[in-house]
């Protein structure tokens, strides 16, 4: 698609240090100039195609033998995809502690990656032999009646379970004979607390049982290790409502093995939030880290200058050329986007991909707002396409919202700033980037067009992305601090207006939210928006892990 030429605006006013002037065709805070020198690699996804930047890497290498047999001519021969450089994805202000480090140039391009682990859950099934019926000529079987086959159904289930253990990557290790009696239920209590697990799931086949299981539960609230209690459905008659407590995921269901899936994600996430890593590229002098309390994740703090830096390493090859061609390909229209913009939006992705590589790093926020040809836009829409959380204005729990969103639904959030449209009770979000793939990496492409950023005079490139009427959208918010819980909203889409006449960011949304009957006492800035309908399930894992909700 052809791109509208036209000159630059520059943006010649001065805010604070950051005064802007040019170096080469682009411009940057003056205290950030450096050499230009060779890209390293970086292999990512926009529209229906994979890209890779130059490395070093030699002809020949085991990632070149991985990589050759990609699609769509990406040229991935010398170099490795998201999961051999950034590993497996793994949330308020308040609540994250930063501690100094003295850091040397380069310590952290030498720190090993860690390894990640699925969680470990305990798994158990609650019912007497068959045989202790079957025996006995005035047995009573009590529900689920004299035909219900327990020791078959825990194969069954035992089978499904090694799938979903396969799926998550995670260990589920079943217990091979069922909690019969007390003594099997103290046994295994007494486990959970010199070997506390991750998370334990209990699956009751009797109604008699109900003692086994309350003692378990008991034991695992007492350890603080998360439950999910599964009784089939005709197994107990009589009132569960005590279970939907916090701390426990209840389930009353048919062989609801979706059910069971979603309680060991949510461990899972849980587990993979705590081994995750947030770079927050700020005005910091030094890097330096810290740990968010409730959820355990690290955030990495890196001086802004050491991404300028990376940014004006930069060159524009034929590679770079091809991915500026994708952008502009996929997109309905580009409208008023130079070519120079489009050369630094590729040069703000690598220098972000090349320093998540290098501090072994799941996801980044950035103080990105005032940064003229800097801003990381277009970047942030392809990062959070391919499930890596990017977020804006190095907002944190926007970037813990994004984080932990995409690990439970499989789908990228878009992150915007709230309006009300107060005639429809209508919710509005704007923001100037947005990711495409809003149904996953492997759903369809919304469509989308190029446009200058909304906010200042240098013309950087922005994206706006149109939402599908009618589409289910769930809104999101964590928040940290001594009592961390979770902002949770449902809704549709209504339709996403052209610009002008509305106004605000690029990409903007005007949605009917079904669970508030005043939009305008809807909470938080930067709440996260999800394509999809997620409302229950973000609920369910707030009280599984006993956030206010």
């Amino acid at each position: 698609m052809p791109i509208k030429e036209a000159s630059a605006i520059r943006d010649s006013r001065t805010r604070g240090s950051d005064r802007i002037f040019p170096i080469g065709n682009h411009r940057a805070p003056s205290r950030f100039r450096c050499n230009l020198i060779a890209p390293v690699l970086e292999s990512f996804s926009f529209g229906k195609t994979i890209f890779t930047q130059p490395t070093i890497a030699k002809k020949g290498t085991p990632m070149q033998e991985r990589h050759k047999n990609h699609e769509f001519d990406c040229c991935c021969d010398r170099g490795c995809d998201r999961r051999d450089f950034l590993g497996t994805l793994g949330m308020t202000a308040g609540a994250l502690t930063l501690t100094a480090l003295e850091s040397a140039p380069g310590e952290a391009a030498e720190r090993p990656p860690e390894k990640k682990t699925g969680a470990r859950v305990r798994a158990a099934f609650l019912y007497p032999p068959s045989e202790k019926f079957a025996a006995d000529p005035n047995g009573w079987w009590s529900w689920p009646g004299n035909e219900f086959d327990a020791e078959g159904r825990q194969r069954l289930y035992e089978t499904e379970l090694r799938k979903i253990e396969k799926k998550l990557g995670m260990t589920i290790s079943a217990e091979a004979k069922p909690i019969a009696a007390g003594a099997d239920a103290q046994r295994l209590a007494a486990q959970l607390k010199t070997d506390r697990p991750d998370g334990l799931l209990l699956v009751m086949f009797y109604n008699r049982s109900l003692a086994h299981a309350d003692l378990l539960l008991k034991a695992a609230a007492e350890a603080n290790v998360p439950c999910v209690f599964y009784i089939g459905l005709g197994v107990k008659h009589g009132p569960v409502g005590q279970y939907k407590r916090p701390g426990v995921y209840f389930i009353q269901s048919l062989d609801n093995f979706d059910a069971i899936e979603y309680g060991m994600r949510m461990i899972n996430t849980r587990k993979r939030l705590a081994q995750s890593r947030l770079l927050s590229i700020t005005e910091a002098d030094k890097p330096r880290e810290g740990v968010e309390k409730f959820l355990g994740t690290t955030v990495r703090v890196i001086p802004f200058r050491h991404y300028a830096d990376e940014f004006q390493k930069v060159t524009i090859d034929d590679q770079a050329r091809r991915l500026i061609e994708r952008f502009t390909a996929s997109a309905k229209e580009v409208r008023g986007v130079t070519r120079e913009a489009l050369e630094n939006a590729a040069r703000a992705h690598f220098a972000l991909t090349k320093m998540l590589a290098e501090e072994h790093a799941d996801g980044v926020t950035m103080n990105c707002l005032r940064r003229g040809m800097l801003k990381p836009c277009m970047s942030f829409a392809t990062l959070n396409n391919r499930l890596i959380p990017a977020a804006c204005e190095n907002d944190l729990p926007a970037a813990y919202t994004q984080l932990l969103g995409q690990l439970l639904t499989g789908r990228p959030g878009f992150q915007h700033n709230p309006c009300f449209e107060t005639e429809r009770n209508h919710y509005y979000g704007s923001h100037c980037t947005c990711p495409t793939r809003l149904q996953g990496p492997d759903g369809p492409e919304s469509e989308y067009l190029l446009r200058r950023f909304a906010h200042t005079n240098e013309g950087s490139c922005a994206i706006q992305v149109f939402w599908k009427p009618g589409d289910p959208v769930t809104m999101l918010h964590y928040y940290g601090g001594a009592q961390p819980s979770l902002d949770v909203y449902a809704g549709q889409v209504a339709q996403s207006h052209p610009m002008p006449p509305a106004g605000g960011c690029t990409t903007n949304v005007e949605i009917e939210l079904s669970d508030c009957p005043d939009v305008c006492q809807v909470r938080g800035h930067h709440n996260i928006l999800f394509c999809g309908d997620f409302a229950r399930k973000f609920r369910l894992f707030a009280q599984l892990f006993k956030m206010r909700c």
